[in-house]
């Protein structure tokens, strides 16, 4: 019975996060006259082209990856990389939020090999992703006067510099054990990966920036689409506001914390509250819906070979 109680709690936390996004995106689609939704009129043109620059963001997000995997030896060609950026968006559709790097760590390694490459640099590729993020979000908190959200991501910003300012603490081989069981771990090959010199890591904190960018440019065409009238520098003061609060492991995948938040920032600035939560459905639907749906199909075709 005592074993079974904590597998009983994940399951019902695991409903209760699914709950929570559900009735998140109800009530955005309720706030958006989802019944009534011939009478709202979609730019396609704008929302193609969020659709076409989808990709873009991936491929910028799978090459920051590689740029850690690959070292000191070339592990994953950029399209092998992009594949497994898939599968984790398709993963983190069904573990809680933070843990789906972990899975795509441990997925990647039964795929490809190479654990210590593989668990390390997703581990690297996750917390410089962060960083990045952090930082454009302490700014947009400073744009948006949301001081409680610029303290949160400033508090970010420094704890996922620790692990690269004091690399011991970080538990490596507990981690492999965990992520990669009964795998020969190479030491030094962890600590060739875990401690990327300062050049190659400045250029990963630019291209987890730009792929940031990219990603909020997709948002910015996506209230075009619907006709909010935001500006680019709106969007990029916002949007990093709702990535920050999707990280609150209060919906599955952090589905719905995240579009709210940005349609309440979006009502700010005066888009009306429906457009507000046609923006942000829109979004999720191209940028998280679609690609999960994509990384999924991956995710089972790879256990299908295993099996």
């Amino acid at each position: 019975m005592n074993a079974r109680a904590p597998r009983a709690g994940r399951t019902w936390a695991q409903w209760g996060r699914i709950a929570v996004a559900v009735a998140l995106i109800g009530f955005l689609c309720w706030k958006a006259g989802i019944g009534d939704l011939t009478a709202a009129s979609i730019s396609w043109g704008y929302a193609l082209a969020a659709l076409a620059l989808t990709p873009l963001s991936i491929l910028v997000r799978a090459y920051n990856h590689s740029l850690l995997l690959n070292r000191p030896h070339r592990v994953l060609s950029l399209w092998d990389a992009f594949v497994l950026t898939l599968a984790g968006i398709g993963i983190n559709l069904f573990v809680p939020t933070g843990a789906s790097d972990l899975v795509k760590a441990h997925w990647g390694w039964r795929m490809h090999g190479n654990p210590e490459a593989m668990v390390v640099s997703s581990v690297l590729d996750k917390l410089t992703s962060l960083t990045a993020l952090a930082a454009i979000g302490a700014l947009g908190a400073v744009a948006a006067g949301t001081p409680v959200l610029g303290w949160a991501a400033l508090a970010l910003f420094v704890l996922t510099l620790l692990p690269f300012v004091a690399p011991r603490m970080v538990p490596w081989r507990l981690l492999l054990r965990f992520l990669a069981p009964g795998a020969d771990i190479d030491a030094e090959m962890v600590t060739a990966v875990g401690r990327p010199p300062l050049p190659l890591l400045l250029w990963v904190y630019v291209v987890s920036a730009g792929a940031w960018v990219v990603t909020y440019a997709v948002m910015w065409l996506c209230c075009l689409a619907v006709g909010a009238a935001v500006t680019p520098a709106q969007v990029l003061a916002f949007a990093p506001l709702s990535s920050l609060a999707r990280l609150v492991p209060v919906s599955v995948a952090g589905i719905g914390v995240g579009e709210v938040t940005m349609a309440a920032l979006l009502s700010r600035v005066g888009v009306a509250q429906d457009v507000a939560a046609r923006a942000v459905l829109l979004s999720m639907t191209i940028m998280v819906l679609l690609p999960g749906a994509v990384g999924a199909v991956i995710v089972a075709r790879g256990r299908t070979r295993e099996a």
